[in-house]
């Protein structure tokens, strides 16, 4: 029986896939998602002798279970891919899928493959004109497992040379309702990539393709100020709600209560995945409970996910992307998020903190002053500490370097932001098993 350990374990992976049959030099683990006692997924770069590729393992505690999920992905027809067969049986737990067959994106090759195109995105073209297959490209920005992915699409055309497209396949069928957000915000003055088409049963969404730089990089060098940023959040938190909130697909009820139970429930998988992170996550959701902020702030339209990735700057322009977030609360949140982020990269990434930091309190700072709605100082710590949770736990999905280490730092930056009077829980040391 493979353990989970090992599947966890690049150099480990990469010999059980290989015995299986696999001609892979290195399996690098990306992501994971743990259901205890039942099934976990683990997503993988693949490297091989001429590139590399993307796999996920399926792991299931029942191999009943597994063996039910094989014969199902069998019956699809699986695709053989550049390392060897699109699926295979590693163990009587182990399923291990290899790009692109996916269980449940199950037409993922009809927007991977550049010659599929020519079928799968022909609506988008006018009646005599023609996708060409060979001056296609398709670049995989973004692959989570059975759940989505985010593609670049460079379509040309016997009549185009070139057109960028953001292409996102999801098992959720969203794709109109994130175009109403986007078309919304739009008509608000609000700039955001401008949707093209919703496909595949409404869940493919193609968007025009921006090519700008994320904050996180513009902010890295030192070219863009606080006051412009601020001012460009301020115009977004000010657009009116959604006229059919209903049909409009975004979350009208981002209150403290609906963090709190989110930030709860990531803890408790959190600490399922890594029981070495159990104390310090419960104390903090302890906490939490006790200092949940009250619920008297002004509402605003949210961005809901908010951070120096999902703002571009283009042209010295500046838009939001990736809405699937969008909700209505406190601006706490989105302050709370932003600052979050900001803050997590002096524990991910040190050399990026200090500008990094002082950029997003300058926006801040600004924001308040300029806001006509209070942003309460308590409220700000407690939503900068949901956010530093989330940050813990996409830490620990995404199986970065020490990952049980900088999750049990990032729990302890939460724990200050609460109660700053608090000492530091002592922080992990990496142990050498999940």
């Amino acid at each position: 029986m493979i353990e989970l350990a090992d599947l966890t374990d690049g150099v480990t992976a990469s010999e059980h896939f290989r015995a299986a049959g696999l001609m892979v030099d290195s399996a690098e683990p990306t992501y994971v998602r743990h259901k205890p006692g039942e099934t976990t997924i683990i997503a993988y770069r693949l490297g091989f002798p001429d590139g590399e590729t993307w796999g996920y393992a399926h792991w299931c505690a029942n191999p009943a279970r597994a063996a039910q999920i094989f014969a199902k992905s069998a019956s699809m027809a699986p695709r053989p891919s550049v390392v060897g067969p699109g699926l295979v049986l590693v163990d009587a737990h182990t399923v291990l899928y290899t790009f692109p067959n996916d269980a449940r994106l199950r037409r993922l090759r009809w927007y991977v493959d550049s010659r599929k195109l020519k079928r799968s995105l022909q609506s988008l073209c006018g009646a005599d004109e023609r996708i060409s297959g060979r001056r296609t490209s398709v670049e995989v920005l973004r692959y989570k497992p059975e759940r989505r992915v985010v593609l670049k699409v460079g379509l040309a055309t016997n009549q185009q040379a070139y057109r960028p497209l953001l292409l996102r396949y999801s098992t959720q069928s969203r794709a109109p309702q994130l175009a109403t957000i986007a078309t919304h915000l739009a008509r608000n003055g609000i700039r955001t990539p401008t949707p093209v088409a919703q496909l595949e049963n409404h869940r493919v969404s193609v968007d025009e393709f921006v090519d700008g730089r994320q904050l996180l990089e513009v902010v890295r060098e030192g070219e863009l100020d606080s006051a412009s940023v601020a001012e460009a959040l301020l115009d977004f938190h000010a657009v009116s709600p959604f006229p059919n909130p209903e049909g409009s697909g975004y979350s009208p009820d981002r209150t403290a209560v609906v963090e709190l139970g989110k930030a709860s429930q990531g803890l408790s998988g959190l600490c399922a995945w890594c029981s070495e992170l159990g104390s310090a996550a419960q104390r903090l959701g302890e906490l939490l409970k006790r200092t949940v902020p009250g619920n008297h702030s002004s509402q605003v339209l949210l961005h809901g996910d908010l951070h120096a990735k999902n703002i571009l700057v283009s042209d010295k322009d500046i838009l939001f992307v990736d809405l699937e977030r969008v909700g209505v609360g406190p601006a706490a949140i989105d302050l709370g998020y932003f600052r979050a982020h900001a803050l997590s990269l002096g524990i991910r990434r040190p050399g990026w903190s200090p500008r990094a930091i002082e950029h997003a309190e300058a926006v801040i700072d600004h924001y308040r002053r300029r806001s006509a709605n209070a942003v309460d100082s308590q409220a700000l710590a407690w939503h900068t500490a949901i956010g530093l949770i989330d940050q813990a736990l996409l830490v620990a999905r995404h199986l970065e370097g020490q990952w049980r280490t900088t999750s049990s730092r990032l729990l302890n930056a939460a724990t200050e932001q609460l109660d700053p009077k608090t000492t530091s829980l002592e922080t992990l040391n990496e142990p050498s098993t999940t």
